[in-house]
């Protein structure tokens, strides 16, 4: 039974790294978009300084809407990142009960042996 104890931990020990490092990764990637589609639009509207006519009012609705993206982008990922963390730590806490109920098996068959 020790054996089996020893597997379950270094499984438990491989899925809580697995978690953490799946979790980190989402987090930077979604920090790097955001951070990508703001020099996307500071290069868009540094190329042309329109003063005036249509030309200003599309850059101007297309400064708008990018805002607006990244903005959008930036909450979802703040969501994103909490329905992740609630989800990694529902999960290492189910292993870990896991890892208890077999420990209270194997002293269980201990006593009955």
């Amino acid at each position: 039974m020790e054996k089996i104890l020893e597997y379950i931990d270094a499984w438990v020990k491989y899925q809580k790294e697995f978690m953490e490092s799946w979790l980190k990764s989402q987090k930077e990637f979604m920090e790097n978009w955001i951070a990508a589609t703001r020099k996307i639009q500071e290069s868009m509207l540094s190329m042309g300084m329109v003063q005036e006519g249509p030309a200003k009012e599309i850059l101007t609705q297309y400064k708008s809407w990018l805002t607006k993206m990244e903005e959008s982008s930036k909450a979802l990922t703040d969501e994103a990142g909490k329905v992740q963390e609630t989800w990694k730590n529902t999960i290492e806490k189910q292993m870990d009960m896991g890892r208890e109920m077999m420990k209270n098996f194997s002293e269980l068959f201990k006593k009955a042996a």
